[in-house]
C-alpha cells in the first residue's frame, strides 16, 4: 500500500475551501474512506494513507487548492489538464504534482466526474457530508467509485488499496445507513444506485455482507 500522505496533510486547505466560495466539492478516494472509518470508530490500524488526495470538483477548485497548498509551504510542480476518454463523457481531470514542506512528493487530483457514479460533469450523483469541516462524498457513492477502481485489476486475493477500501466501506455503509435513518435522511436513491452496480458487477465483498447494505 502506498503510504505517502494522510488527510491531515491537506485538512487546513480543505477546510478553508469548504468555508469559502469554492465549497461545491467533496473529498473522494481512500482518504475519504479513512475519514468515514474514523467518524464511525471502525479500526484501520492507524490513519489511512494514500499516494495522493482525490476530490470531485472543477478547474477553479484545483487552482484554489494548489494555491492554498503553496501558501502552506508546498512546492507546486505543474498543472496538468487531461480529458478522460475511458469511460467517455466524464469531462476533465486536473492534476497538480507537489512537494510537501517535509520533502514528500504527492499529487492533488480533481475529477470533474467519477466513473460509474456520475453521468458527467453536469450530472454529479451522491451528496457531500461535512465531517469535522471536511466535505466527504457519501459512503454508498464511494463504494461505487472504488468498485470501478478495483475492477481493472480484478484480483480479489490481492490486498491492494482499492480492495482494502471496499472492505472498510462494507463496514461503514451499515453504520451510515443507520445514522441516516435516525436523522431522517433519504438515501434510497443511492441505495438503488449501489444495488444496480452490485447486480451488474462482482465485488470482493461477500454476498451476505453486501446484503446488509440494504437492510432497513
Amino acid at each position: 500500500m502506498d503510504k505517502i500522505v494522510s488527510l491531515s496533510d491537506f485538512s487546513v486547505v480543505v477546510r478553508q475551501l469548504a468555508d469559502g466560495s469554492e465549497s461545491d466539492f467533496v473529498v473522494i478516494g481512500g482518504l475519504a474512506v479513512g475519514a468515514w472509518a474514523q467518524y464511525f470508530g471502525i479500526p484501520t490500524d492507524g490513519p489511512i494513507f494514500s499516494k495522493d488526495i482525490d476530490l470531485r470538483g472543477g478547474r477553479l477548485l484545483a487552482q484554489a487548492f494548489g494555491q492554498g497548498m503553496r501558501l502552506q509551504g508546498c512546492q507546486l510542480k505543474g498543472f496538468v489538464t487531461a480529458t478522460r476518454n475511458e469511460p467517455p463523457g466524464l469531462g476533465k481531470n486536473y492534476v497538480i504534482p507537489l512537494v510537501l514542506p517535509d520533502g514528500r512528493e504527492t499529487v492533488i487530483e480533481v475529477l470533474e466526474a467519477m466513473p460509474w457514479v456520475d453521468d458527467g460533469p453536469d450530472r454529479p450523483y451522491g451528496f457531500g457530508v461535512i465531517i469535522d469541516g471536511i466535505p466527504l462524498l457519501d459512503p454508498l457513492s464511494l463504494f461505487i467509485g472504488k468498485l470501478h477502481a478495483w475492477h481493472p485489476g480484478d484480483l480479489p486475493e490481492v490486498a491492494n488499496n482499492d480492495r482494502i477500501h471496499l472492505e472498510l466501506l462494507a463496514k461503514i455503509i451499515p453504520a451510515f445507513s443507520s445514522e441516516a435513518e435516525q436523522r431522517g435522511l433519504d438515501i434510497s436513491e443511492r441505495k438503488n444506485a449501489l444495488k444496480a452496480i452490485l447486480d451488474a458487477h462482482k465485488t470482493p465483498v461477500d454476498t451476505e455482507t453486501a446484503a446488509a447494505f440494504f437492510d432497513p
